[in-house]
């Protein structure tokens, strides 16, 4: 790996940790360099400015994310399993990558208005991925005809609202602090969303 490749990596950590904390309108470049270990001159001649920093850091993450959703595709064949598997899939990526959900989270609250186009495009593709997943499922006849951007939300939300909240949860409450670990944030999602909270799966 080359010293430029490794220079730019290195930034764009430093860049994800101060966007994951103060988001894109609170983050500072010179306190980007300074947790890279470089000035401002060489971070600006390595990446760019702040939003090349930002969009190289969100579509870094996204990445992450669309492979584990592509491959958990790619290895299964029934819309349950495939829901499943992008489940774990995802949830593996925020843990392995914890400051993403922190920044994507941010985008969210703010109607995603710093969100880069190319991020938007990445967030639209992964809609799409989870429209079809949904007509897959009704036309198997396993999903009821339900709103996949409902899902979509639902289902991230979750996965990143409780990646990022373990620690909170273990203070808060030491005996009962809730999934924690991905294997148990994975198995109380996919079984929530797939057998619901209604006993016998009734319907009031």
């Amino acid at each position: 790996m080359s010293p430029k490749r490794v220079d730019e990596q290195a930034i764009l950590d430093a860049a994800a940790e101060e966007f994951a904390e103060k988001g894109f309108s609170g983050a500072r470049v010179d306190e980007i360099a300074k947790r890279a270990g470089i000035n401002k001159a060489m971070l600006y001649y390595r990446v760019g400015d702040k939003e090349e920093l930002y969009r190289r850091v969100v579509l870094r993450g996204q990445q992450g994310f669309q492979n584990a959703i592509m491959e958990a595709i790619e290895s299964t064949n029934t819309a349950p399993d495939t829901v499943a598997s992008i489940l774990k899939g995802i949830t593996e990526n925020a843990a392995e990558n914890r400051l993403m959900p922190s920044i994507i989270l941010r985008e969210i609250a703010g109607n995603a208005k710093t969100l880069p186009e190319e991020g938007r495009e990445g967030l639209n593709r992964f809609m799409n991925t989870i429209r079809s997943m949904v007509t897959m499922g009704i036309e198997e006849g396993t999903f009821r005809n339900i709103d996949p951007t409902a899902l979509q939300f639902m289902v991230t939300g979750a996965i990143f609202t409780l990646s990022l909240t373990s620690e909170m949860r273990r203070e808060l409450n030491s005996d009962n602090p809730g999934p924690v670990t991905p294997d148990q944030i994975t198995e109380s999602i996919r079984d929530i969303l797939l057998h619901g909270i209604l006993k016998n799966g009734d319907e009031k």
